[in-house]
């Protein structure tokens, strides 16, 4: 007889384009699905990473719309995992962490796992006091870096005992580029980025630098957000308009990164920067601000370049620095390909997850039979 698969329960309110969407998507797909069964609860609605997910076979369940949560859904997870019996419940994100762990504990789950994805320090006190409440509902929480644990113990209610650190991952086969010409005299350089479009990731810092950088040089920047319009304003006012240009989502984020000569995150604070290793993979070299997570990614000098954070002085002279130097984007660049593929590989990253469950059933005698 077949050993029973342990079946897990990812929770979060959308899986719409973001960082923490993609790393529940990342776990879920590689998973050991001989030990493992994974589905998907959505608390709102199921988005652009709901589709990969069903391609691949994973169940996909809805607990609401897309209104605020409330009541209803709250009841609604309860009884979803009432009925599905899951043998853990990892939850993501704000909503999902209040609503899992407080579900999850009513229908009677024994392994409760959230996972801190970013420092929150938008976050409202009330939404602070909400975390630290029922931070003690939860088996363990997994912090994507060590910036990111040490806040949610200070800030969060997290128990240091109890919180791991588990970097994020990136699927190599997805954005490894082993064929980057970095020394093509003719070429423009191209800068850009990738990210929301929010005032943590810094862009007006980006594009205020690249008043400051060699006129040929172009930037695009991937994504989208609350500042776009304040990010447009910028861009004329600073006559950037042939130069900069946001590019808005983009389908195959790869594709963009292989466009590129130059990679910069200028973040104002950033719990871990999965960007980065995506550009990492596709061998570019990257300039970023020298805060939080990102430190722990990029040694300044040797696989990347580091600058204050709101630095834009100092922001533009990497950037000059690197246009003139294609030997030293390329030592870069080959530097953090090496690194990503070594440290961040997401086999690597789910190898911890898997483990990490298996230890928490085995504390809680919950091992199925």
């Amino acid at each position: 007889m077949p050993e029973k698969k342990i079946k897990i329960i990812h929770i979060i309110p959308t899986l719409d384009l973001g960082g923490a969407e993609k790393l529940l998507v990342d776990i879920v797909k590689n998973l050991d699905k001989e030990k493992f069964e994974s589905k998907v609860v959505c608390l709102k609605r199921f988005g652009f990473w709901g589709m990969e997910l069903k391609r691949e076979g994973i169940p996909l369940i809805l607990a609401g719309g897309d209104k605020k949560l409330g009541l209803f859904v709250f009841l609604k997870l309860v009884k979803i995992l009432k009925k599905e019996k899951p043998d853990i419940i990892h939850t993501h994100l704000f909503g999902a962490d209040i609503f899992g762990r407080l579900a999850g504990r009513l229908a009677g789950v024994k392994v409760i796992v959230s996972t801190e994805h970013n420092l929150n320090y938008q976050e409202s006190f009330l939404k602070k006091i909400l975390k630290k409440s029922t931070a003690g509902l939860a088996t363990s929480v997994i912090a994507v870096s060590r910036a990111v644990k040490d806040y949610a113990v200070k800030f969060e209610g997290a128990d240091r005992n109890k919180t791991e650190i588990i970097y994020n991952g990136v699927e190599a086969k997805r954005f490894l580029n082993k064929n980057r010409d970095y020394h093509n005299e003719k070429k423009e350089i191209v800068v850009g980025s990738v990210g929301r479009l929010t005032k943590q990731k810094g862009f007006d810092g980006l594009i205020t630098a690249l008043a400051k950088t060699d006129k040929k040089v172009k930037c695009f920047i991937a994504g989208d957000g609350a500042e776009r319009k304040r990010l447009e304003k910028l861009i004329k006012k600073l006559n950037l308009s042939g130069r900069v240009e946001l590019a808005g989502w983009q389908k195959d984020v790869s594709e963009f990164l292989n466009s590129l000569d130059i990679f910069v995150l200028p973040s104002r604070w950033e719990g871990f920067g999965i960007a980065i290793l995506e550009a990492g993979l596709a061998g570019l070299p990257v300039i970023a601000s020298g805060v939080d997570g990102i430190k722990e990614i990029i040694e300044d000098g040797q696989d990347g370049l580091l600058f204050g954070k709101e630095d834009v002085s100092g922001l533009a002279e990497k950037i000059n620095y690197l246009i003139e130097r294609p030997r030293e984007r390329e030592r870069l660049g080959l530097n953090l390909q090496d690194k990503v593929k070594e440290k961040f590989a997401i086999e690597k990253i789910v190898k911890e997850y898997e483990d990490l469950y298996l230890r928490l059933l085995s504390e809680q005698d919950g091992l199925p039979n």
